[in-house]
């Protein structure tokens, strides 16, 4: 007995596990082939099935399926909940109570009279079937609004409909599920009201406490997630011993208070339940698709079944859009778009299998086939026929937001201006600056660019809501903070997919390519401000080069930044090999840094005449003057760089002459001090007393420019005579005046 019960949990551990591993898989692969999530699993759900490899038994989880399936559509209803949006609610609210009130009761009346003509149906059993079609369901419609990208008042009215609708169905379900059961009203009637007082209530005060809980940073923000998860559950279970599937509505409605009231954490928590979303969506589907057989859908369509699909397609849903809209100002191709798109989800095929479940127990094994077969057939033709040809139609219509082609640069600085001026292309390329200050974006406009004073971190809320953002097929996080671009490319390559989400990443970064989200970019140039600082005082400059075979680059220090081919502008990879990328007539857009970099130091330096007696001193005396004369500069930071700097690389050229050099975070450009020395200093090692220093400033990471500065010094000092006359200097411009000669 014991053994017994040891291999059957084994069995249910393997469904369980093989169902969330699978299903997670399927839902990557999908992401990647760019397919509806929904059709891979539909057909990995058969694959693995008692119809195909038969690896996948979901009947061994036994009593315990119907709870799973139960909770993980609770779970769905909530992020549904979280991710609802007022505004959009207001803009379209007409067209959405209409369809949630008269579309509700066309799909579920026709549907219902539809299966009732076709199957010779009780009048109960048909409005129970017709109730279970009238969600469309989140799950299916967010990725095909992502992916075929219409109009943002069709895209609003279907994403409100299939989030609104979702609790609707599953509540009219429930009643004529109990209706046929119980056989009547004088139970099923209470049942449902004690139903919607319950989860009404709970889920408004549950809302209300997670609320409050995270307003008030109760909710440390490294479990905020699994708080809001965990909440969740909780509210579900609850309501649940109340009274089943009540639960559904509690959640729904704590989810659409949370959401409302947009606690801070609230983005967070967004994306850790859109990610426990597809790991659910993945295992329902797989679990409940794999008990079916196809025989039950043969069975289905030879009583007529094809009937039903036609009239639920391609008759009810186009009349209950009509008379939902009508009066309003939709035309009639927005009209059709809505008529077409209509694919039902999780929900439906959770809600049928659940009640097929509990009539199979009953001994209703034939109502429980049809049921399913019934639900699933119009599943799997909404998803294939309409998903997959959605974009088609939305184009035909004229109703589809033009091809996502356009660039969004994070960082309204000078650099990200000034790129964005060589990227834009009229009629062809728009570029869009994002910034969260004020200055740059006044600047970006008064110079005639796109720009929009927002947050850059709200990838989904900008992608989905700000029309000047609907072209956008890239972006770059253009921003100094390494680590802040990291998490940009991680936001919008949730949007966009990793290939098209760029961020500047310094070669010398600790993290490693296959570390990042998306692809890093101008590794090799400095920190976006001090390439702003060099395009202002023109030490560098912007160049296009079209280019003929076998052709490299100018000498001298040339950065290729983009390649535009046709209307296509691509962005060069950190460490792709140019060659490699370019073709004939392409035209490559490169920053020349220009040579010069120590007299331009200099020009923002200065001259000094120190008296010291000890290296020490020399470098107080240094620090000192560079945070008197540079605005927030730290003179206890300087000193202490420039002391572990001469421990671990001593800085002396030779022939009398230190180069102390530090970098600093509060720097935009570079500065070089000359100073003569009085006294020598007498250092150990060195054949020659020092009299002559340059001290060189840098921003930190201008790598590049800083070791060029420092090379430009020991040219210059290579000439005994040109030592010579640098000593001789008494004021900065004396030693340019020698450097340049």
């Amino acid at each position: 007995m014991f053994t017994l019960a040891m291999a059957t949990t084994q069995h249910a551990l393997w469904a369980l596990c093989l169902a969330v591993g699978a299903g997670c898989l399927l839902t990557v692969l999908s992401r990647r082939l760019h397919l509806p999530t929904i059709v891979l699993l539909l057909l990995g759900g058969f694959a693995l099935g008692s119809e195909g490899l038969n690896l996948l038994h979901p009947n061994e989880l036994g009593e315990f399926l119907p709870m799973i399936v139960s909770l993980a559509v609770g779970l769905i209803l909530f992020e549904g909940g979280l991710t609802l949006d007022i505004k959009d609610f207001s803009h379209t609210s007409t067209v959405i109570k209409r369809l949630l009130t008269i579309g509700v009761l066309i799909t579920w009346l026709g549907s219902a009279l539809t299966a009732f003509l076709v199957f010779d149906l009780s009048p109960s059993f048909a409005l129970l079937m017709g109730s279970l079609i009238i969600v469309t369901g989140p799950t299916v419609i967010v990725p095909l609004l992502r992916r075929i990208r219409v109009e943002q008042k069709i895209g609003s009215i279907l994403h409100w409909e299939a989030v609104l609708i979702d609790s609707i169905g599953v509540f009219i379900a429930i009643l004529c599920f109990e209706w046929v059961v119980e056989g009547g009203g004088t139970v099923a009637l209470p049942n449902f009201l004690i139903r919607i007082v319950s989860g009404g209530g709970i889920g408004f005060i549950g809302g209300y406490i997670i609320y409050w809980f995270m307003k008030h940073d109760w909710v440390p923000d490294n479990i905020v997630n699994a708080f809001a998860l965990a909440s969740a559950m909780l509210l579900f279970g609850a309501t649940e011993l109340i009274k089943p599937e009540a639960g559904l509505l509690a959640v729904t409605i704590a989810g659409l208070i949370v959401g409302l009231n947009k606690p801070r954490q609230l983005r967070e928590v967004k994306a850790f339940k859109a990610e426990i979303v597809d790991l659910l969506i993945g295992l329902l589907f797989l679990l409940l698709v794999a008990r079916l057989e196809l025989q039950q859908f043969v069975d289905f369509f030879n009583a007529g079944g094809g009937w039903v699909l036609f009239s639920v397609i391609l008759l009810i849903r186009p009349i209950g859009v009509h008379v939902s809209s009508w009066g309003t100002s939709l035309n009639i191709r927005e009209k059709a778009l809505l008529s077409w798109v209509a694919p039902r989800g999780v929900v439906a095929a959770s809600m049928a299998s659940l009640f097929a479940l509990s009539l199979q127990s009953k001994g209703d094994a034939e109502g429980a086939a049809l049921m399913e077969s019934f639900v699933y057939s119009i599943i799997c033709a909404t998803v294939l026929i309409q998903g997959l040809s959605a974009g088609i139609v939305a184009k035909i219509l004229r109703v589809q937001r033009p091809a996502p082609n356009d660039w969004v640069i994070i960082g309204a600085h000078h650099f990200g201006r000034e790129l964005a001026r060589q990227l834009i292309r009229e009629d062809e390329q728009d570029v869009i600056l994002l910034d969260t200050n004020a200055r740059n974006i006044a600047l970006a406009r008064k110079e005639g660019l796109p720009a929009l004073l927002r947050d850059g971190m709200e990838a989904e809320k900008l992608y989905e809501e700000e029309q000047t953002l609907f072209g956008t097929g890239y972006v770059l996080a253009l921003t100094d903070n390494v680590e802040l671009n990291q998490i940009l490319m991680q936001r919008w390559a949730h949007e966009l997919d990793n290939e098209k989400v760029f961020g500047w990443i310094p070669n010398d970064s600790p993290t490693k390519e296959d570390q990042l989200t998306g692809q890093s970019v101008f590794g090799d140039l400095s920190r976006p401000a001090v390439i702003g600082g060099e395009l202002l005082q023109e030490e560098s400059s912007f160049e296009s080069v079209t280019w003929e075979e076998g052709m490299t680059l100018p000498s001298g220090d040339w950065h290729p930044l983009y390649i535009r081919r046709g209307k296509q502008l691509k962005a060069i990879p950190q460490d792709a090999a140019l060659k490699e990328l370019v073709k004939e007539e392409d035209e490559v857009i490169c920053l020349r840094r220009s040579e010069g970099f120590l007299l331009r130091a200099l020009q923002s330096g200065g001259y000094l005449t120190l008296e010291c007696e000890t290296i020490e001193q020399l470098y107080t005396q240094l620090a000192h003057v560079a945070a008197e004369a540079i605005e927030g500069i730290s003179e206890e930071t300087i000193l202490e760089d420039l002391g572990a700097q001469g421990r671990v690389f001593p800085a002396f050229l030779g022939h009398g002459i230190a180069i102390p050099h530090v970098y600093s975070p509060d720097l935009n450009y570079r500065a070089c001090y000359i100073a003569s020395l009085k006294n020598g200093l007498e250092i150990p090692g060195q054949d020659e007393a020092i009299d002559f220093v340059f001290f060189l400033l840098s921003p930190t990471g201008d790598t590049e420019g800083h070791l060029s500065t420092l090379a430009e010094i020991a040219k210059s000092c290579h000439s005994e005579q040109r030592r010579k006359q640098l000593k001789a200097a008494q004021r900065v411009e004396d030693a340019i005046a020698v450097i340049g000669s």
